[in-house]
């Protein structure tokens, strides 16, 4: 009975965890890609007021992860909207990520943070040379996370311990991508760095050119995309930095670029979206918008959510870019959609965090599918408790620096 149970229990978590967006941009190759289910209109399920310019939205453990210019984290109920906690930073914080019931970020205050995700309570913080833009992307129980100092620092997840650092020798504002032994982070410099895991030792750098990269590398089939403040979309070969084509927009692409099925996803600031094929830089399509897209992609269920500085959001098709649905949400900056429980959440330029869909537009067309997701979190539960019942965990010890 309980291997049955112990067997239920991990097909149930499974499950979860495939819902989820932890990170910006997804995971930590940044791909901006879930297949999960995703709403095919424009129905609103929930908005939540902040007190500032909100980050790019986490999506973990049934609560919505958004930073804000007002200096506050803010954990806020995935079902209604509602605030369940903040932790005040002091000042702008960056987009977080959830890992291991843990949720860590950054802050114009130049200090990363780790809090307890349950209730907010600090567990350490690790300061900078400078002020944090980019997301962390948590590996292995390493936090890697970029700042505008110049550095590249890994940190020891559990404690709050430098690891090593790096100075890339110019400003950096993206997110670092981490696949296998290597992370790779673009700088304003205009090079893309590949450092190894291990030490931050560089093992490849590649010169793109002298306009700053805002966009965050994405890691996809071998190769690392990523865009330019002069307009071009760049594919590197993964192992050598190699250049392996180009693609020209109409303007500076801040953007992060998505992956999935083969094609790249991409907003650009002469106001279009692109699909490009991976292997090649091949056109697929471009939606032409009435603004800027700075905005990232994200990718689920065959449609591609992005924002344009037109005020809209857009859902497009993948494969062919026809329009399924907008809406009017003001115009949104930076920050980047998270598609997670059948619901897309992106905050929007008046200081409000939209979620669209409805229980009822997830794959199967009815009401019940909000009921099912909560008896699935309840079964979940109950079985974990009766699992720690039969044999007590042994918790190691966690040094606690603020609670």
């Amino acid at each position: 009975m309980r291997a049955v149970l112990v067997i239920i229990v991990v097909l149930l978590t499974g499950a979860v965890q495939a819902q989820e967006w932890p990170t910006f941009q997804h995971d930590s190759q940044r791909t901006g890609y879930s297949d999960y289910f995703a709403p095919n209109t424009n129905e609103i399920a929930w908005t939540f007021e902040g007190n500032g310019v909100l980050s790019s939205p986490a999506v973990d453990n049934y609560k919505v992860f958004v930073g804000s210019s007002d200096g506050y984290l803010y954990a806020i109920n995935v079902f209604n909207g509602g605030e369940l906690w903040k932790f005040n930073a002091e000042d702008e914080v960056s987009s977080p990520t959830f890992a291991g019931g843990r949720v860590y970020f950054g802050s114009h205050d130049n200090s990363v943070y780790c809090l307890r995700a349950d209730n907010g309570k600090m567990i350490w913080s690790y300061l900078t040379r400078g002020p944090i833009h980019s997301s962390p992307a948590v590996v292995n129980n390493t936090v890697y996370i970029a700042s505008a100092d110049n550095y590249v620092y890994a940190i020891n997840a559990t404690t709050g311990q430098l690891i090593w650092e790096k100075n890339l020798g110019s400003k950096i504002t993206s997110s670092p991508a981490v696949d296998d032994n290597r992370i790779f982070v673009g700088t304003w410099s205009g090079t893309v760095y590949a450092l190894r895991r291990g030490d931050g030792l560089v093992v490849w750098s590649r010169k793109l050119d002298n306009h700053a990269i805002i966009s965050s590398p994405t890691i996809a089939d071998g190769r690392i995309y990523i865009g330019s403040g002069n307009g071009q979309l760049y594919a590197l070969d993964e192992a050598t930095g190699e250049e392996l084509w180009t693609f020209e927009t109409g303007g500076r692409i801040d953007s992060s670029p998505a992956s999935a099925n083969g094609l790249i996803y991409f907003g650009s600031d002469d106001s279009s979206v692109y699909a490009l094929r991976g292997e090649n830089g091949e056109l697929r399509w471009s939606y032409a918008t009435e603004g800027p897209v700075k905005s990232s992609p994200a990718v689920a269920d065959a449609m591609v959510f992005i924002a344009s500085q037109d005020g809209y959001f857009y859902a497009l098709d993948a494969q062919n870019g026809d329009i399924i649905w907008k809406h009017h949400v003001g115009r949104t900056g930076v920050s980047s959609p998270a598609v997670a429980y059948g619901k897309v959440f992106v905050k929007t330029g008046d200081w409000r965090l939209y979620c669209f869909g409805s229980w009822g537009s997830v794959p199967g067309g009815n009401t019940w599918k909000g009921v099912v997701y909560l008896i699935t979190a309840v079964i979940l539960f109950f079985a974990i408790r009766w699992l720690a019942r039969l044999k007590p965990l042994k918790h190691g010890r966690v040094r606690k620096t603020r609670y």
